[in-house]
């Protein structure tokens, strides 16, 4: 998971950890990128301080073409700017329900 905003990670990761999933929190994407393979996931906020989300996740996805990507943003994204399936995207403020719906969603999807 890769969020700027410290209590946003915290309390993903948090969520997703007590649904009995794997979670490396990362402040940034060069903090990401850092993270050695395999990655099932990446939850990823669109403003990041060092690059932002959408050119991580083509680094990744180049990598990695089929990395089921959540998208998080509190501002508006262009439906355009969303990353091709398997995606999905949550407008912040979201509910941890939300997220975790979209986590198992995907890597259920994936699974197959």
């Amino acid at each position: 998971m890769v969020d700027d905003e410290a209590p946003i990670r915290t309390l993903v990761g948090r969520v997703l950890e007590r649904k009995g999933h794997t979670v490396i929190v990362c402040g940034g994407a060069a903090e990401a990128l850092l993270i050695p393979p395999p990655i099932d996931l990446l939850l990823v906020d669109w403003m990041l301080p060092d690059v932002n989300g959408r050119e991580l996740i083509a680094t990744l996805r180049s990598r990695w073409p089929a990395l089921p990507i959540v998208l998080m943003s509190g501002y508006p994204v262009e439906p355009d700017a969303i990353p091709g399936p398997p995606s999905l995207y949550l407008q912040k403020p979201m509910l941890p329900a939300a997220v975790i719906e979209a986590v198992e969603t995907l890597l259920a999807n994936t699974a197959r």
